[in-house]
């Protein structure tokens, strides 16, 4: 090959080479994307796939998993029950967005008498109650098992110094229709829509008896709320304990 024709080969070497590297500069975000935490790669700080690290999603083995201590069938009339189990999430960072529960009711012979589910958001580190109301069964079960689907925990960035919720002065008044009366305090400077509070009644033996649910449409920002729960049919008891749970949603924005 003469010269002419190696320097032809030359000059066409360059600037193949000047396209190319012109093309990937121009495309280097298609050819080579950036780490995320939605590419189904372990990359960048990731601790997992997609999780752990600068990820929002947990990985698993960096979470305690949503766990149940117990659930009691309810009797409100002949043929009514609510169901109340108690739940925990024991992470102080981290929540999934919601969970399934499925409460199943057995008669002494182990068969399924009723089947309820739903879903429930997640307060952060500490219990809270789960409760399906008015269930109607033909007769009283014998054992009533809560199941929970956990799914994915995410961390939770506006974490509270303090009790996000504070409840005060909580009682109890006894008669044909039975009250349980508390005031719901808004720690924080943000309004909070649609809170979720529960509240549980206990005998001596630690043993719940009764259960409600309201929802508190707005509570403007350091604001307090007087709640009330109601029962249609009185109680033999007084209450030795009353727990009231507000149901503080850690991902508010994301509803």
């Amino acid at each position: 090959m003469d010269w002419s024709s190696q320097r032809k080969v030359i000059y066409g070497i360059a600037f193949g080479t000047i396209v190319i590297a012109i093309c990937v500069y121009v495309f280097r975000d298609t050819l080579f994307p950036a780490p995320t935490c939605f590419d189904k790669k372990q990359n960048g700080f990731e601790a997992g796939l997609d999780c752990g690290g600068t990820c929002s999603m947990r990985c698993s083995n960096e979470v305690v998993p949503i766990s149940t201590a117990w659930a009691r069938a309810l009797k409100i009339s002949t043929d009514k029950y609510d169901f109340v189990g108690m739940a925990s999430n024991k992470n102080i960072d981290n929540a999934p967005r919601s969970v399934t529960y499925t409460f199943t009711a057995y008669d002494s012979r182990g068969v399924v008498l009723t089947v309820a589910s739903g879903t429930t958001i997640v307060p952060v580190d500490g219990e809270f109650p789960i409760i399906a109301q008015n269930i109607n069964l033909s007769k009283e079960p014998k054992e009533l098992i809560l199941d929970i689907t956990d799914g994915p925990h995410y961390i939770v960035n506006d974490l509270p110094t303090s009790p996000s919720v504070r409840i005060l002065n909580s009682r109890y008044e006894a008669g044909n229709i039975p009250h349980v009366y508390a005031t719901v305090i808004n720690t924080k400077r943000v309004a909070i829509s649609n809170l979720v509070v529960r509240t549980v009644l206990f005998d001596a033996d630690d043993n719940a008896y009764g259960a409600g649910e309201t929802v508190i449409p707005f509570l403007d920002k350091e604001g307090s709320q007087n709640i009330s729960f109601t029962w249609d049919n009185s109680f033999e008891i007084t209450p030795t304990k009353i727990r009231v749970y507000p149901i503080f949603d850690p991902f508010p924005t994301l509803r």
